[in-house]
């Protein structure tokens, strides 16, 4: 049950960030997924979701996200109602199913004054009075993410939080029973963080992954109704569905993640971590290149890391940070050594 909306959602849902075409979503259908979470800043997603049939359309609970500089403090109703028209021109559709404020909690987009504005509510009410939207939300994987949905739940009638979470992080769990108490759905991302390059084969039996391991850690978590997975092959499709419904943990899945913690517990930064969000005098970006980083070694987008490193205001990327003396050592609460990783990060980025 996706919270208060009450439609009854597949638990492995489809992410189409890299869906050149409707056939892998069409093939997961018949697989039983019934949730497609795309947005508007997905290249051309929006407009290849379009080409599918209507009914095809009518089986599927659709979410987008808005572009995150849509949000400001200053933010009109009659802005964030014309990139509602927009998407759902693109979308090729009359209604969007939920329709989610993107990238809340990320202090490059502004202050906390950037989700508390009162036009986002105003405008999401008369898009639903319209019939354009159905319901709404709010998606981050941001240092800050915390405080904004935390303050979206207490102060608005939000209808779904999409926080990037895995095995990996912490802080959530408030959140998550705020979110269940009010009957507010959480679709999860992010949930297999740095997994994609990661060979756990010797200790998997019986055609197991560690990545099924990993999205039924998740589904045990209270609360959360499914998640989002970005698709790019049929068999990804079947690996992914593999662990739909499945929360028990064997000792074996078990012994995985606990190997997978030891592997990445220094090497990753986690969604939903300020610590180091001030830690550097120079305003280096420390979050951001460190995910830009997670891009290029583990989700095979270099060019895409690359380039959104290279777009860095002058000054904030990591430059400097090869022969820096390390203000920002000791800032992680998870033992990262920042400047190795910043430097490192540098190295591989740099065009």
């Amino acid at each position: 049950r996706l919270g208060r909306t009450g439609f009854k959602v597949s638990d492995i849902s489809f992410g189409n960030a890299g869906m050149q075409d409707t056939s892998l979503l069409e093939y997961a259908m018949d697989r039983g997924i019934n949730y497609v979470d795309t947005a508007r800043q997905y290249y051309e997603m929006e407009v290849i979701l379009g080409r599918l049939s209507p009914s095809l359309r009518d089986k599927l609970f659709i979410t987008t996200k808005l572009e995150p500089e849509v949000f400001t403090s200053e933010t009109t109703e009659e802005q964030i109602l014309a990139a509602i028209d927009d998407s759902l021109k693109r979308l090729n559709t009359d209604r969007i199913d939920c329709c989610l404020v993107h990238s809340v909690g990320d202090p490059n987009l502004g202050g906390p004054d950037r989700t508390r504005n009162p036009a986002i509510v105003a405008a999401f009410h008369k898009a639903r009075k319209a019939g354009k939207v159905r319901f709404w939300g709010a998606s981050s994987h941001g240092p800050a993410m915390v405080a904004d949905f935390d303050w979206l739940l207490d102060n608005t009638d939000i209808d779904m939080i999409m926080p990037g979470m895995n095995y990996m992080t912490k802080g959530l769990e408030p959140v998550l029973k705020k979110a269940a108490e009010k009957d507010v759905a959480v679709v999860a991302m992010k949930s297999l963080s740095a997994a994609r390059k990661i060979d756990y084969s010797k200790f998997m039996k019986e055609g197991r992954t560690a990545r099924q391991a990993l999205l039924k850690w998740t589904l045990a978590q209270p609360g959360i109704s499914t998640i989002a997975l970005t698709m790019r092959t049929f068999e990804e499709i079947d690996e992914f569905v593999g662990a739909s419904g499945g929360t028990g943990m064997s000792s074996t899945e078990k012994k995985v993640l606990e190997g997978y913690a030891a592997a990445l517990g220094r090497d990753y930064c986690r969604p939903g971590c300020d610590g180091c969000l001030n830690a550097c005098p120079q305003k280096v970006r420390i979050h951001d290149i460190l995910r830009y980083r997670l891009y290029f070694n583990s989700y095979g987008r270099e060019k895409y890391a690359m380039n959104l490193y290279a777009s860095l205001p002058p000054g904030r990327n990591a430059a400097n940070c090869v022969s820096c003396a390390g203000d920002c050592a000791g800032s992680c609460a998870f033992g990262l050594d920042i400047r190795s990783r910043l430097a490192e990060a540098h190295n591989e980025l740099t065009i």
